[in-house]
């Protein structure tokens, strides 16, 4: 949140330095009194925008091994524009390097989602999705994976069969699977 003070800031005295050029190079002398602060505001609101509508698209690049399943865009009275394009809130992907898949249960795909938020911390759970039967496994206290790739004590959760989740990481799977040799 600081860097994007940081950066509205800039983005503000920049455009009202570029205005100040613009005026000079016009050979109009000085710039009138109120075009210094509407130069500011308008860098502010520019970069403001920019940031709002561009930091899933910034997350999901500077992490290369994520593959994303959803995203929720929630328009907003506090921000008028999302009524017109509504921007990204929230994201959930898989991370590929946390992605297995047992030898002896190839329909069982073990994987991390990470859910991320605007101006929210992330959040990552592993789980175990069984895209057989299309169910979820959170794999936490008291879940022990089995040597067979199986899990004991495992509260599964059915899930539909359009789930992006599901469809996301069952591809990640068969990649993994085609990738050892073992397609089906």
């Amino acid at each position: 949140m600081l860097f994007e003070l940081i950066g509205a800031l800039s983005a503000g005295f920049g455009l009202m330095g570029v205005a100040m050029l613009g005026w000079r190079i016009l050979g109009r002398g000085r710039l009138p009194g109120w075009m210094y602060p509407t130069a500011v505001a308008a860098g502010m609101l520019a970069f403001s925008v920019w940031a709002e509508y561009s930091w899933a698209d910034r997350m999901m690049e500077a992490q290369p091994q994520l593959r994303l399943t959803d995203t929720v865009a929630d328009p907003s009275p506090l921000r008028p524009l999302s009524y017109l394009r509504t921007p990204v809130n929230r994201l959930r992907a898989i991370d590929l390097t946390r992605t297995l898949v047992h030898p002896e249960q190839p329909h069982l795909v073990r994987t991390l989602v990470v859910s991320m938020a605007r101006w929210e911390p992330v959040r990552a759970a592993e789980v175990l999705i069984d895209c057989e039967t299309p169910a979820l496994a959170p794999i936490g206290a008291g879940v022990e994976v089995l040597p067979d790739g199986s899990l004991e004590g495992a509260d599964w959760r059915a899930l539909s069969a359009g789930d992006s989740l599901l469809r996301t990481v069952c591809a990640a799977g068969e990649e993994i699977r085609h990738a050892r040799g073992q397609g089906s």
